[in-house]
């Protein structure tokens, strides 16, 4: 066994169950090498008897390729939402310019940090940011590699404070009564309909098809989230079926309607539309929208904010409300925190007797005098 250095790194030189392994410990520091070394070879006594041939395939790609084959090993285990979120957090990593066309085995903390910091800078919300290096993160144990990044990896805190705000009731009648005013701006309309009253996200409205959709049933079954924890079938109330019913009947004479149809599809130029494709943003209507409404600094996503406080007003469980919009945020449920408060206080007040109860007997002179416990 050795350990010696390529340029600034140190590598290994052992002979474990019979095989050579000669690798990078991903460390600059001499200090910290020998025991990189006695845990990978600890790591590798504890192997099967072929260890090798998963690192020397895996560890040789690069992102863009080792996602699809680590999808196909996988692909029995899981489902088909996880291959397909695999695949939307993985694109980042793919076009980012920290990783280029380097390889899993190549890869260093240094380049995991390098990513963070890349997409900070370009305005990328903590949560999104660890979302996608846990899909390198998986790639790498596939591979048996994360055992370089153990000790240096630190996940991106997320010290955003929490923006959202929710609407009251004559904003969003004023917000939708201008809305429907234009036909330019059905899509925009509908979108927003499944925020407000549907607690959906925008990622989760633009993956939308006509198959998800089960109107006999008043259910809407969402594939495509900002996380897994975010597929759900929730259940849809008269306004939103009857906006989805009016959109699915208004684009029956294009075709569009079709099963594997998006519900929002690609606009392109002169009114151009390909329903396989999904829309790209309602941005421009939604803007329009908001300055004639007099709501300019309203964001889309606060018709999420407004769905679930609704639901907390009305004193809704934790539990239902993640059934119904998707995974909340801890954070962002301490901030629904006095409204449920609110829901709690009128259950105790619910609880209270209706005739007066007897005044309570005085203690006895002996329990007055008794020592407290502790």
């Amino acid at each position: 066994m050795a350990i010696f250095k390529r340029g600034k790194i140190f590598w290994m030189d052992a002979v474990v169950n019979g095989h050579r392994f000669r690798e990078s410990l991903g460390t600059t520091d001499a200090r910290k090498a020998p025991s990189f070394e006695r845990e990978r070879i600890i790591q590798l006594q504890n192997r099967a008897p072929d260890p090798t041939r998963k690192t020397q395939t895996f560890g040789s790609m690069t992102i863009d390729i080792a996602i699809p084959a680590y999808i196909e090993e996988r692909r029995a285990q899981v489902s088909h939402r996880m291959t397909q979120y695999w695949l939307e957090q993985s694109r980042p990593l793919s076009r980012s310019t920290v990783f280029k066309s380097m390889s899993l085995k190549k890869l260093t903390p240094a380049h995991i940090a390098a990513y963070q910091n890349e997409r900070k800078a370009a305005g990328r919300s903590p949560k999104t940011i660890n979302g996608e290096v846990s899909v390198l993160r998986q790639l790498l144990k596939h591979a048996r590699l994360w055992y370089r990044f153990v000790d240096d990896y630190k996940p991106v805190p997320n010290d955003r404070r929490a923006v959202g705000r929710a609407l009251s009731e004559t904003e969003a009648e004023l917000l939708f009564a201008i809305a429907k005013t234009r036909p330019d701006w059905k899509y925009a309309y509908t979108a927003a309909i499944l925020s407000f009253y549907c607690g959906m996200r925008s990622c989760e409205i633009k993956g939308l098809q006509w198959k998800d959709i089960d109107f006999e049933n008043r259910l809407i079954e969402i594939n495509r989230s900002k996380t897994p924890a975010g597929w759900r079938t929730p259940s849809l109330n008269e306004t939103c079926l009857g906006v989805l019913r009016e959109l699915f009947d208004s684009v029956a004479s294009l075709g569009a309607n079709l099963p594997n149809h998006f519900v929002f599809p690609w606009h392109g130029r002169e009114q151009m539309i390909d329903p396989t494709r999904a829309m790209t943003s309602w941005r421009t209507a939604w803007r329009s929208i908001r300055k004639k409404a007099g709501l300019e600094n309203i964001r889309f996503h606060d018709g999420r904010h407004t769905a679930i406080t609704t639901l907390a007003e009305n004193g809704t469980p934790d539990w239902v409300i993640q059934a119904q919009v998707g995974h909340v945020d801890p954070q962002m449920m301490k901030t629904y925190s006095h409204i449920r408060r609110k829901a709690l206080d009128e259950a105790a007040a619910a609880l209270e007797p209706r005739s007066s109860l007897p005044a309570t007997a005085p203690l006895s002179s002996r329990q007055a005098n008794a020592p407290l416990i502790g």
